[in-house]
């Protein structure tokens, strides 16, 4: 049966402690209450109080014991947590904890994010996206901050997500009729669900998937995309100075780089965006 990502994620994290005791649970209250990690790991498991402040030095600590711990904010309203504010959660990542938070709109905060240089950004859709970047963030030397949804979603399986592999830096869900089709880039849950929609009706797009969003990942992605593409719709991300649209912008000159709508918005403004480039100039 699929869950939803934050469900995905408290059951993978749970899994991986079992394996690895430096994995470490801090959870906002009272939704960590029953947290599946509480009841089978409770020596490591942390409930947040909701004025967590505090608990950064707890972090702090457990990261210079060796510990990797995993910071979940409660269900979030306007983007951030209820365990705290922006400016707390980007003190948990800078202590070197992995932050997870349970809200699709992981990019209203893009532009204060992705200035945090070594924190990886993921938007992983669905249950296996989410599991898989759990792993990898398990693993990892860097701290991580991953968006996950609280909706059941359905989503088609992933031949690509191989146990012990990192999460593709592009997952070309549609390759498209050849190098002259509009590529949709998705983002985030909202982002991939209006560009399936959008090749329901026009299967002639392309449809690329991007999970991880950081500097890093994101330059590798564009490097990708320019060498398959050259006109692309960024579906579910917030336009603006700082933005992912903008950003792959200039790191595709040369290219079209489009910003399609958002959450709330028909998929015929998608298309509508797509047969535009489609269009010879």
């Amino acid at each position: 049966m699929s869950l939803s990502g934050y469900d995905a994620y408290r059951e993978e994290l749970t899994a991986l402690a079992a394996h690895d005791g430096r994995v470490v649970c801090l959870a906002a209250t009272p939704v960590g209450a029953g947290h599946p990690f509480e009841l089978a790991h409770p020596d490591r498991f942390f409930g947040l109080p909701r004025a967590a402040s505090a608990m950064v030095d707890v972090v702090s600590g457990l990261v210079t014991a060796g510990f990797r711990p995993f910071v979940c904010t409660g269900p979030a309203r306007a983007g951030l947590g209820t365990a705290g504010s922006l400016g707390l959660l980007t003190r948990y990542l800078e202590a070197g904890a992995t932050v997870v938070t349970p809200y699709a709109g992981f990019l209203e905060d893009y532009p204060v994010l992705r200035r945090l240089a070594e924190v990886t950004l993921a938007v992983p859709c669905g249950d296996a996206e989410t599991r898989a970047v759990v792993r990898e963030a398990a693993g990892a030397e860097r701290p991580f901050h991953i968006r996950v949804g609280t909706v059941v979603r359905p989503y088609r399986s992933r031949g690509d997500l191989v146990a012990g592999a990192p999460v593709p830096v592009v997952s070309w869900e549609s390759p498209g009729a050849c190098e002259e089709s509009v590529c949709l880039v998705s983002v985030g849950e909202d982002g991939t669900r209006l560009a399936r929609e959008a090749r329901g009706v026009a299967p002639w797009l392309a449809h690329a998937h991007l999970v991880y969003l950081d500097d890093v990942r994101l330059r590798q992605a564009a490097g990708e995309l320019g060498r398959r593409m050259r006109r692309f719709v960024v579906t579910g991300a917030r336009n603006g100075v700082d933005g992912v649209t903008e950003t792959l912008a200039r790191l595709l000159p040369g290219c079209e780089v489009i910003g399609g709508p958002r959450e709330g918005d028909a998929v015929a403004a998608v298309l509508a965006v797509a047969h535009r480039l489609k269009e010879p100039a």
